[in-house]
């Protein structure tokens, strides 16, 4: 990898011409930006909250160009995201809790748009635009933010509609023939008691690797987004209202082939994919993973999502009622080139579609005495289809069967695996602070959610020639393909409690000291992926978490230093196993044994003069197997005779670094009396991590990202332009590797390279 500079508060200011930085007089009336969050579901100052939550303005994530949800790890501690497409998607804390790929499970770290709660890991793919706020709570949330999770969740908020009329269109232009639109506008419709605000958002090209077979571009974008919303503002209610629409059509389903071992460990010669195209072609295929793309039944992605939200607020003598309808869609159409070369074999992809539908009422309570408190119901519906279809073409009889067998015997049949989950879902859950004097307070809530859960996993073939007749002796070599038809099924119903227990300590006007034990589960997962004899509903992932905390302000609201430490027993722990059945691979959910994350974050800002803010976060996380006996081995150790199972007990956790870190440094001053000069630099760090602990494929090396920009607007904010960069110094990395099988190779998701461009916003 290359070697990466840190961008420096004193670099900025050379690149700018502008004074270093220093704790000077100017700064005397300057103070951190206070920080307003919501996660507690009532307006809270950021100090004052006592839990392990960060928050990042919407304002603060457009000038810098962190777009997607993966980008906002440059201003969140220990937060991580997958999104190379809408269905490997996945959101972590600490390291983990995606569950990317798995349809039937629910994501560890939960999604909440809005007050709506996204079941499904595949809406987190989206950009979210026009935002008011991001914030981030760790550890289980069951007792006030939605559905149970067990990990965190991720709270986004949207701007609403305004009384005063508004509107804003940004354009920009990057590298890689790449286009952005973004435009909204807001203002009244019925004098002050109606308000519209309508959202667009355009974004085409970037694409950066090029296919060799057609010369398609690789990784790009495509889509396009819009949302409208009223608001009805009466005298003790008001009334949101939020359609959405968002389309994708993209070459995002590209993973490179990183390698595939054609010798086990042990070795005796593996009959892998790089042997099998060898063996059927003569085929050698590279493992430059910018420069191996040679596909020719690779298509385009098709990705719809739509949701309707209306949030009803009755406001009752200081109480507050509250309900937030909602219903959600995810369609989801992969055309993959499966086998990853120019020959005709085979293509891959799973079906998905997802509809939600769910219903919260809650009742908060004054918070002007001692106590204060919020109960509410929620209910919710979901139902996913998940078809695993595999078509064959010509080349597949040579590949998977040998070179001798004719091509007629695989062209054109077809699998599937349809996989169909429902969900229904009732909680109620209450949480309540009493405080005992100005300095220290109790918060504690409870939570019953009780499910019952449908699934069913049916395998069938169909398609191809006839094998009758004088074709007849070839039907066994389709069966070993198709497999048998068979039908799994299931339903369970469940149970479970929730609770936190959450007291605070102000030691000074400046420290808040606080402590939280939080307990919580994630819904026993459909196994969609199952065969007979397999589960097809799973456990129930079940979340203990500690944390101690430190809530910290200095030099008179200048600067601002918070900190934890936390240790989260995870048991029953959901994860995506792969297995082979025949020829083809298939990949399924299944309770993993027990996960034990541990460590320390910290977080910081300050206000250096009036012109210099910085910020910067750190963490250790120590995420581990505590118990996982019976994991998948990797496919280099799968030789005859060789291990069943390994024992990943007492190893690192898949993809969770050890050490994150990252610093912050902006710059806003008069430029002349009409214009403002404004900079930013921003550098991440994260260590290494691997895909297997046995396997020496799929590591990553540890590495930076170091994203800047620099611009000017007018001082009453009416325009500005900047340029900017993400991903500065170009370093090659992987966010993700996939694990080999049979018939394919490990496979790499790679991060974005260095994109810049110039960014012109009008404001009116």
């Amino acid at each position: 990898m290359k070697s990466k500079l840190i961008l420096s508060a004193a670099t900025v200011a050379i690149l700018i011409g502008a004074p270093p930085p220093a704790f000077a007089d100017d700064a005397a009336d300057a103070a951190v930006e206070e920080v307003v969050v919501t996660v507690r579901r009532r307006a809270e100052k950021l100090q004052d909250v006592p839990i392990t939550v960060s928050a990042v303005t919407g304002q603060t994530l457009a000038t810098e160009r962190l777009d997607r949800v993966a980008d906002y790890a440059a201003k969140i501690s220990n937060f991580g995201a997958l999104q190379q497409n809408t269905r490997v998607s996945t959101l972590t804390i600490r390291g983990v809790g995606g569950n990317a790929n798995s349809d039937g499970s629910e994501a560890g770290v939960g999604l909440i748009v809005d007050n709506v709660f996204f079941t499904h890991p595949g809406f987190s793919w989206l950009d979210f635009v026009d935002l008011e706020s991001v914030e981030l709570a760790r550890g289980p949330q069951g007792t006030l933010l939605g559905k149970n999770t067990t990990l965190g969740a991720l709270v986004v908020t949207t701007k609403k509609p305004s009384f005063t009329p508004e509107a804003q269109v940004s354009g920009t232009i990057a590298n890689n023939e790449r286009y952005q639109l973004r435009a909204n506008v807001s203002g009244p419709l019925v004098g002050d008691k109606l308000a519209g605000r309508l959202t667009f958002y355009r974004d085409l090209g970037g694409g950066y690797i090029t296919n060799k077979f057609d010369g398609e571009d690789y990784l790009g974008n495509d889509r396009w987004a819009l949302r409208g919303q009223l608001l009805f503002e009466g005298e003790s209610f008001s009334n949101r209202l939020i359609a959405e629409h968002y389309e994708t059509k993209e070459y995002n389903n590209f993973y490179p082939p990183a390698g595939d071992p054609t010798t086990f460990v042990n070795g005796t010669p593996r009959n892998g994919w790089e042997r099998k195209l060898r063996t059927a072609f003569g085929y050698v295929p590279s493992y430059d993973v910018y420069d191996n793309a040679d596909l020719d039944t690779q298509d385009k992605i098709v990705s719809r999502t739509d949701g309707v939200s209306n949030q009803f607020d009755w406001r009752l003598g200081g109480h507050t009622l509250t309900s937030v309808t909602a219903w959600r869609r995810l369609y989801f159409r992969p055309q993959n080139d499966s086998d990853l070369t120019p020959f005709s074999i085979f293509r891959a992809g799973y079906d998905v579609d997802v509809d939600q539908y769910s219903q919260e009422l809650r009742l908060a309570s004054p918070t002007d005495g001692a106590f204060d408190y919020q109960l509410g119901v929620y209910l919710l519906k979901q139902d996913v289809t998940s078809n695993y279809r595999t078509l064959f073409y010509d080349d597949a009889s040579a590949f998977l069967l040998g070179p001798t067998v004719p091509g007629f015997v695989l062209n054109g049949l077809e699998t599937q695996q349809i996989g169909k989950a429902e969900t229904k879902s009732a909680a109620v859950f209450g949480q309540g602070t009493y405080r005992f004097n100005d300095r220290a307070s109790l918060t504690a809530g409870l939570r019953y959610t009780y499910e019952e859960r449908e699934a069913s996993n049916q395998g069938l073939a169909f398609g191809g020639t006839p094998l009758t007749g004088a074709l007849a002796p070839y039907a066994p070599f389709r069966a070993a393909v198709a497999g048998a038809p068979f039908l799994v099924e299931g339903q369970k119903d469940s149970g479970s409690f929730s609770w936190l227990i959450n007291p605070s300590y102000k030691l000074t006007d400046d420290v808040l000291a606080y402590a939280s034990v939080s307990y919580g589960e994630k819904s026993g997962a459909a196994n969609l992926g199952a065969r007979p004899g397999d589960p097809i509903i799973i456990s129930p992932e079940k979340s203990i978490d500690y944390e101690l905390g430190l809530k910290t302000t200095w030099l008179g609201g200048r600067a601002i230093l918070n900190g934890n430490l936390y240790w989260n027993d995870i048991t029953d722990y959901q994860a995506t196993l792969t297995s082979q059945v025949g020829t083809t691979a298939r990949s399924y959910l299944s309770n993993v044994g027990k996960v034990r994350l541990r460590g320390v974050e910290v977080e910081g800002q300050a206000q250096l003069t009036e012109a210099w803010r910085v910020s910067a976060s750190a963490a250790f996380s120590d995420a581990r197997y505590e118990s996982y006996t019976n994991a998948p081995v990797p496919v280099e150790y799968g030789y005859a005779g060789g291990p069943a199972f390994v024992d990943l007990s007492d190893t690192r956790v898949p993809f969770a670094p050890k050490f994150t870190g990252q610093v912050s440094v902006n710059y806003e001053a008069p430029l002349t009396g009409d214009l403002v000069l404004f900079a930013y630099a921003n550098q991440t760090w994260r260590s290494s991590t691997f895909q297997h602990s046995l396997s020496q494929y799929g590591r990553q090396d540890a590495y930076g990202l170091t994203h800047a920009g620099i611009g000017v607007k007018d001082a009453s904010g009416r325009w500005s332009g900047n340029i900017w960069a993400k991903n500065l110094f170009d370093q090659e990395y992987a966010a993700a590797f996939g694990n080999a099988s049979a018939n394919t190779p490990y496979i790499a998701i790679l991060g974005e390279p260095r994109t810049f461009g110039l960014t012109v916003t009008g404001r009116y």
